[in-house]
């Protein structure tokens, strides 16, 4: 009797094709130290989905590519988890590149439900233009390198598809999770690379944040939330000027930062009426 594979690596993707490349390039087989046959990779994908999938049934025929709900990055990972046959699922981001023995260090690391790689971003951050999501200690659950096992996935309910942005999805499945009694395991062998790559505008930044409040609301913090929110992205924004030799990019983030708050204080207000009704002030997540 055959069995399916025990790791199904979830890559979401839009419209990122050269990222999403170098990353494939490390997950295919031969690639990776753990044998083939022991995992799966399905891209899951809320862009031109068409043009994708005729590159990658040339170029990756060994991945599988769903399609996409369109409904943010939450829902997409959804998807693809809906998608796969393992018992545990490995999340990652089409920007990122696994080392070789990313997913042998996972599969050498179940003593627990869910596992939390080390993400590094070896290049550094060259400007406050810039981010990277490192993680070097743990405790964070960002969404570009973990694993879990399905089950528990599945009974936590997934991710939360109400975050529609790039944003605090993570965040809110490790809560979630943690509060159902699992605790995040460190596996710094799992080890990924994350580019640095260019933040969004300042606008869009600040489109992110309806995320943060949301968030905020859901686990019970002191109402209201924007002042603060406000304030916290400030100190944030310029401590990060702070640290990095000034140049162009350090007038360009001034600008964002003022685009970012000045977008929170225009729809802060409704974000939070938004969040009062999903979230009561008498409820706790």
């Amino acid at each position: 009797m055959t069995t399916g594979p025990e790791w199904s690596v979830v890559v979401p993707t839009r419209d990122r094709r050269r990222e999403l490349e170098a990353c494939l390039a490390r997950l295919a087989p031969g690639a990776q130290t753990l044998d083939a046959t022991r995992y799966e990779v399905i891209v899951t994908d809320d862009g031109d989905f068409e043009a994708t999938d005729a590159w990658l049934r040339t170029a990756c025929p060994w991945a599988r590519h769903v399609r996409g709900p369109r409904r943010g990055p939450a829902a997409n990972r959804n998807a693809g988890a809906r998608a796969a046959h393992g018992t545990w699922l490995v999340f990652a981001d089409d920007d990122i590149v696994p080392s070789p023995g990313w997913l042998t260090a996972f599969a050498a690391a179940i003593h627990g439900d869910v596992l939390e790689g080390q993400t590094t971003c070896d290049a550094g951050v060259p400007s406050p233009r810039f981010h990277s999501p490192e993680n070097r200690s743990g405790g964070v659950l960002w969404s570009c390198n973990f694993a879990v096992r399905r089950a528990t996935f599945v009974a936590v309910a997934g991710f939360d598809e109400g975050f529609a942005f790039p944003h605090m999805e993570d965040a809110d499945l490790r809560e979630r999770l943690r509060a159902a009694g699992h605790a995040l395991a460190w596996v710094p062998d799992a080890r990924v690379d994350h580019p640095p790559r260019r933040l969004p505008s300042g606008t869009r930044m600040g489109e992110f944040r309806e995320a943060d409040v949301r968030f905020l609301y859901k686990y019970g913090a002191p109402r209201p939330v924007r002042w603060r929110l406000i304030r916290d992205i400030t100190l944030s924004r310029l401590v990060n000027v702070r640290h990095h030799a000034k140049g162009l990019d350090s007038l360009l983030a001034l600008w964002a930062l003022g685009a970012e708050v000045w977008h929170v204080l225009r729809h802060g207000a409704a974000w939070e009426r938004a969040s009062a009704r999903e979230f009561p002030a008498e409820r706790r997540a």
